[in-house]
């Protein structure tokens, strides 16, 4: 996450294609324990979709050994600071920090 306060976040994700050929991606991340979950923006090459207490992003195919990346800011209500709980990547791994 690049800031955070109570009731929000604005985050940086990197996408790496470490795969050998061209590849769709998706990103999901997940919240919990949030009420009023909002995505209320996304920049860079990335599309953006709430789902729930999932925000879930994809983008252009990429290249083999490519990467990009995005931005995006939520806001929320809901117990301690708004942070993602975790993230999943189709056929890769993800971490949050």
């Amino acid at each position: 996450m690049t800031s955070s306060w109570d009731q929000g976040y604005v985050a940086s994700v990197r996408v790496q294609n470490t795969g050998k050929a061209t590849g769709s991606w998706t990103v999901t991340v997940s919240h919990a324990d949030l009420r009023n979950l909002r995505l209320l923006g996304v920049w860079g090459t990335a599309r953006g979709t709430q789902n729930g207490e999932n925000v879930v992003f994809t983008g252009a195919p990429l290249a083999a050994g490519a990467s990009t990346g995005f931005g995006y800011q939520v806001s929320a209500t809901g117990r301690g600071n708004t942070r993602p709980s975790g993230c999943s990547v189709v056929g890769g791994r993800c971490g949050v920090s």
